[in-house]
């Protein structure tokens, strides 16, 4: 119980330092997004319904904070009403890629952190891409700048690059604690002799 506080912690670490993280100009003004990279990181350390609760907390906050609705104005200067993410909607895409990012937590669980860190950068640069093809849904069209993969690759590099340190980090917090994250002894149910 304590490694979740100590998890929930971090989290609300991340939305205060996200403050402070610069947008990089040489890189078409990327952002190394630590909120989405520490939620990720989280999801493969804890169980599914704790994942749930995490990902509705921090979308919502996330949402709270950057959540900027643009409205459609016709030509006669009439707002149409229709917001082109809607609130809540990074919940959603925090649920749905921390589920993706649960399949993984076995292979976290026996010490093989490969396949967790890239799916950690590759769900933070889907997070980028999903939002993106939603708003140009609402917008009626779809046009893909090389800006914008350069924005998404550069992203999920980042959260790629950090993960590995965030994962050491929890992987401490629950030694700390004694939360098992790590399964120790596993051992194989059947074998095959040939």
């Amino acid at each position: 119980m304590i490694f979740f506080f100590l998890v929930a912690a971090m989290l609300a670490g991340s939305f205060f330092l996200q403050e402070f993280i610069p947008f990089f100009a040489w890189a078409y003004y990327a952002r190394f997004l630590l909120v989405h990279t520490a939620f990720y990181c989280a999801a493969v350390s804890v169980p599914f319904p704790v994942m749930l609760l995490f990902a509705l907390v921090c979308g919502f906050i996330w949402d709270a904070r950057y959540h900027v609705p643009v409205q459609a104005i016709n030509e006669a200067g009439v707002s149409s009403g229709q917001v082109e993410l809607p609130f809540g909607f990074t919940i959603f895409i925090f649920g749905l890629l921390g589920a993706f990012i649960q399949g993984v937590r076995p292979l976290f669980r026996r010490g093989r952190w490969e396949l967790p860190v890239f799916l950690i950068g590759f769900a933070t640069a889907l997070s980028i891409l999903i939002e993106y093809l939603v708003i140009s849904f609402h917008r009626g069209g779809l046009d893909f700048p090389y800006e914008l993969w350069w924005k998404i690759l550069v992203t999920g590099l980042f959260s790629t690059a950090a993960s590995p340190f965030l994962l050491l980090l929890l992987s401490k917090l629950a030694q700390m604690v004694g939360y098992k994250i790590q399964l120790t002894g596993i051992t194989r149910k059947y074998t095959f002799e040939t």
